[in-house]
Formats: C-alpha cells, structure tokens, sequence
C-alpha cells in the first residue's frame, strides 16, 4: 500500500495533467511503464489472496470475493487503458512545436 501511495498516486495525478494540457512527450513511455507495474502488482495481490494455500486471516471472505475482484481488476484496468490511448493518439503527446509543423504541411 506504501508503494501505491508513494509512486502511483504521484503518477496518477501527473497522469492527469498530462491529460489536460498537450505536449507531454513523457506520458507515452511512463504509461507503459506503470501499466505492467499495476498488472504484476494486482495480479500477485489477487492472486495471493484467493490462493488455499494462504493463511485464512489473509484470504479474501466468500461472501465479498467478487467485489475485490471486479474492484482490483476496474484498479488494474485504470492505467491499461491509458496506455492505450497513447497507442491510439501518439500526436496528442507531440510538442506543441512539432504538431504546428504537421499542420502546415499538410
């Protein structure tokens, strides 16, 4: 949870910013980045939570086993699908200059 706080949510909030104002060129490669740190985070969390193996105190309850799956995979889901909006918009991420350059050639 440390981790979450220290590093993802500093993120998430430059994530926002670089959402709202054009020309973060750094948004495409940290958005990868962090979408397979989430996926391998969640994917251990989950998987060690449902796992038999785990002591009871730190197995997820039956009766709340589908809200912590569908939460923790909406949580995951979160910077996959930035990440493919930078796929999809690499021009959005462009310098402010660059992209004047592309108007006027075409």
């Amino acid at each position: 949870m440390l981790v979450f706080l220290f590093y993802l949510l500093p993120y998430f909030c430059l994530c926002f910013y670089g959402l709202l104002c054009p020309g973060c060129t750094w948004m495409p490669d940290w958005a990868l980045v962090f979408a397979g740190a989430v996926a391998q985070a969640q994917f251990s969390h989950v998987g060690s939570s449902l796992h038999p193996r785990t002591p009871y105190p730190y197995r997820t309850p039956e009766a709340a086993w589908w809200p912590v799956v569908i939460s923790n995979v909406a949580y995951a889901l979160g910077p996959h699908l930035l990440a493919y909006r930078c796929l999809c918009s690499p021009a959005f991420f462009y310098p402010v200059a660059a992209r004047d350059e592309d108007k006027k050639k075409q």
